[in-house]
């Protein structure tokens, strides 16, 4: 005789059912409150940055003004004659660029996040992706369920690089975050101290050929006098004592202009550095590939997110009832 006060229980419940409905439940409080949080690192990664506001000007400069020789009209190199660096880093701010200056030097940073059940294999996959695109490894790390690989490698290699990388896992397992910054600004502002070292160089060899000049016709005037007097010998005297002044000081300008001169040729090409600098920065992209290992709980989840897991099981646990109860009436 059935005594089940309760009409819809089947007379027994089996296993599985029991099993299935146990599973719903701890896999709905497991998706309900996690136990663990997985935080993937995500970052920049090496290579040669392009620091902004800076600008190339003559270290003898007061206020960005050169300081001029009173007696040669040129700008004087430094005392002593210690000539600077090549580059010389002052606060320069960046130009507005037009809006017709539709030109572009894109400076672009890729980072990836990949999960993988064997992380060290994977890792060492990144590596040699880098390397068969001419990429260059700057940071490698590699452990059991973390791995990060940080790489440069020429732009131009960029797009077919993408696409073997992102092919090394599923979709479900990548996560990828470019930015990239358009350099125009700084480029802007190198041009302009392109012209203007060019101009400064152009000025002080100019200052140097009428200093030559002046120089060339003085002497021609004094050896001249000395040449066609007959007075004296105390006015002959003074008229070599003048030469021999204007041939000293001739001499310590002529100096002081060549420096200027040379000084002003390491001004346009540490301008021409900076350009150089900044293209190769942009030719290259920087990026970081971390690798996380990931568990069969986390890869069920990325194929059945939210509650569909318990759900799942929920409604397998009903199906399984329901077969019992159908059991139970027969044998009743």
């Amino acid at each position: 005789m059935n005594n089940n006060k309760l009409g819809f229980l089947p007379g027994y419940i089996s296993w599985t059912t029991i099993v299935l409905a146990l599973l719903a439940i701890v896999t709905f409080f497991a998706i309900s409150n996690p136990s663990v949080q997985y935080v993937t690192r995500m970052g920049f990664g090496g290579g040669v940055g392009y620091s902004e506001g800076t600008k190339a000007v003559p270290p003898t400069s007061v206020g960005g003004v050169p300081m001029m020789d009173t007696n040669s009209g040129v700008t004087s190199a430094p005392a002593g004659g210690v000539m600077s660096p090549d580059y010389y880093p002052y606060p320069y701010p960046n130009p507005e660029v037009p809006v017709t200056d539709t030109r572009e030097f894109l400076k672009i940073y890729y980072n990836a996040s990949m999960q993988t059940r064997d992380v060290p294999a994977l890792t060492r996959r990144v590596e040699t992706t880098v390397r068969g695109y001419d990429g260059r490894i700057d940071n490698e790390s590699s452990a059991e369920k973390y791995g990060s690989v940080s790489f440069a490698l020429p732009q131009v290699k960029y797009d077919a690089f993408r696409a073997e990388l992102e092919g090394l896992v599923g979709s479900r397992f990548l996560k990828v975050n470019i930015s990239s910054q358009n350099l125009l600004s700084q480029k802007v502002s190198i041009e302009e101290q392109q012209k203007q070292a060019d101009t400064v160089l152009a000025d002080y060899k100019t200052a140097r050929a009428k200093l030559v000049n002046a120089h060339t016709s003085i002497v021609q005037s004094l050896q001249t006098q000395i040449d066609a007097t007959v007075a004296t010998s105390s006015e002959r005297a003074s008229l070599e004592q003048q030469l021999a002044r204007e041939n000293s000081s001739y001499a310590r300008n002529l100096s002081n202009a060549d420096a200027n001169i040379t000084y002003a040729e390491n001004w346009v090409k540490g301008v021409q550095t900076q350009d150089a600098t900044l293209l190769a920065n942009v030719a290259t992209v920087t990026g970081t590939v971390s690798i996380q290992w990931i568990s069969l709980w986390d890869m069920a989840l990325l194929y059945l997110p939210g509650y569909w897991i318990p759900a799942i099981f929920a409604v397998l646990a009903v199906l399984s009832f329901n077969s019992d109860r159908r059991r139970s009436s027969m044998v009743l």
